[in-house]
């Protein structure tokens, strides 16, 4: 297998010149309590660091998200904030199906 450039990213990480929101997913599974849930690749992704990283974090509790629950003209639809350290992303999701809306 080839090693990656210097300047490209490995493949388990992603790239650093794209904004954060172009590595929403399509898709987020909808668990049995109506919450929306990222998987582990899918987390470190919209964070921008490498799965590795990202796992280190979580164990040391650096790592948690909020599922909010619209109501009104929002209900429907979960706005899922994960924060790590200094950093915070928020996806709408469509509660039903776990369709990304997009960023919020």
């Amino acid at each position: 297998m080839n090693e990656p450039a210097m300047n490209e990213p490995a493949m388990n990480e992603p790239a650093r010149n794209e904004p954060w929101h172009a590595n929403l997913p399509q898709q987020v599974e909808i668990d049995g309590a109506g919450d929306a849930v990222l998987t582990a690749a899918q987390a470190a992704a919209l964070l921008g660091v490498a799965l590795e990283v990202f796992l280190t974090d979580l164990r040391a509790g650096l790592v948690y998200s909020v599922v909010e629950r619209g109501e009104g003209a929002d209900a429907g639809r979960l706005r899922l904030t994960l924060h790590r350290r200094a950093t915070q992303r928020r996806i709408l999701v469509e509660a039903a199906t776990g369709r990304v809306l997009g960023p919020d």
